[in-house]
């Protein structure tokens, strides 16, 4: 049998995050909003696009009022303030991957998790993270 790359990404993820994400992510404790948002940019940022979207896939739909409310208020504004990618909010995605790197059950798999969040860092030429997880 074929295991396929969003099974192993799947795995990874669950096997590295902390036990309140795996019990959200196994559907035992329900999702919030910023929980969909927290673990699709910690996904995304740790390169598991497939299981991210299998994430985003199976739990936005649950926040289309959030996701409306979210869209009206940029229409109302938008003219007044532009929107900038650019400024998003850094320093709490930052506190997300910190917060990811530290609740890592095993002590060996979470060093190695936080070298690799390091050269990312640097590959990306983010300080961020680089001296302080």
């Amino acid at each position: 049998m074929m295991v396929h790359q969003v099974d192993m990404e799947r795995f990874a993820f669950l096997f590295l995050c902390g036990n309140r994400d795996r019990r959200i992510l196994q559907g035992k404790e329900k999702i919030t909003f910023s929980d969909l948002d927290r673990l699709n940019y910690i996904t995304d940022f740790l390169g598991l696009k497939l299981y991210g979207l299998e994430i985003w896939n199976k739990y936005a739909g649950q926040f289309r009022e959030q996701f409306q409310q979210l869209q009206r208020l940029y229409d109302e504004t938008s003219s007044i303030v532009p929107y900038d990618p650019s400024e998003t909010d850094e320093d709490q995605q930052e506190q997300w991957v910190k917060d990811f790197c530290r609740q890592v059950p095993d002590r060996k798999s979470r060093r190695k998790l936080e070298e690799i969040v390091k050269q990312l860092y640097m590959e990306r030429g983010w300080e961020g993270l680089q001296s302080d997880i």
